[in-house]
């Protein structure tokens, strides 16, 4: 006799409902990991970032957005660049922003658009945290504070306040015959050391280095 088919639907039905969970929990456990990067002294997108999960990577776009798809919730991406070193961040981020780790400063002549010789960036005025090449390339690490001015200065230029930004920025010089960077900070003079005193009641030598005869006791022959 042919059991009924309520009966043979009964009897699938956990098998199907055991499947359904299976597939609902991992949709529900899943993520697709999209955002953007910014750096987070411009504002602008970053570019070229390695983003990495597993054996599965992609890079950000011109405006520094990435996709990666179907990542188990609670992801860390690994990112990697150049001027931005390495990074662990939640793929569940839709904007992380990014410092510099340097910046290089291409000072130039502002009339004529040369690179000016050996200029210096100080911070403040009086320290100084980098000094660039002939034709006015200078690189700065570890990225300046941007809660104090950036000086950058030059021998016969103005000098002038930069607020730093990105990783590559330009900077104009005014030539001013004459004009400099400020003094740098003088070091302090260093300790003269004290002569060690001799123990009390030790002869001081004689002049000539030899020590003078000990005195015979009164009464001796």
């Amino acid at each position: 006799m042919t059991p009924p088919r309520w009966h043979r639907y009964a009897l699938g039905a956990p098998f199907a409902v055991f499947f359904l969970v299976l597939l609902l929990g991992g949709l529900l456990n899943r993520v697709d990991a999209h955002g953007r990067f910014v750096d987070d002294t411009t504002g602008k997108g970053v570019p070229d970032v390695s983003v990495t999960f597993g054996s599965r990577s992609t890079v950000t776009d011109a405006d520094g957005r990435y996709v990666i798809d179907n990542l188990p919730r609670g992801s860390n991406l690994l990112l990697q660049h150049r001027y931005y070193g390495r990074n662990s961040v939640s793929a569940d981020l839709a904007e992380y922003r990014l410092t510099p780790l340097t910046i290089t400063l291409e000072v130039k002549d502002a009339a004529t658009g040369k690179g000016v010789d050996t200029p210096e960036a100080r911070q403040p005025a009086d320290t100084q945290l980098g000094k660039g090449t002939t034709t006015g390339e200078m690189v700065v690490a570890p990225y300046p504070k941007r809660d104090v001015p950036l000086i950058v200065c030059a021998k016969n230029y103005k000098p002038i306040e930069v607020t730093p930004k990105g990783n590559l920025q330009d900077v104009d010089l005014t030539f001013a015959e004459g004009q400099s960077c400020p003094p740098l900070k003088t070091p302090a003079p260093t300790p003269t050391p004290l002569l060690t005193p001799a123990p009390s009641g030790s002869a001081a030598p004689s002049p000539g280095g030899t020590p003078s005869p000990t005195p015979k006791p009164s009464g001796s022959p």
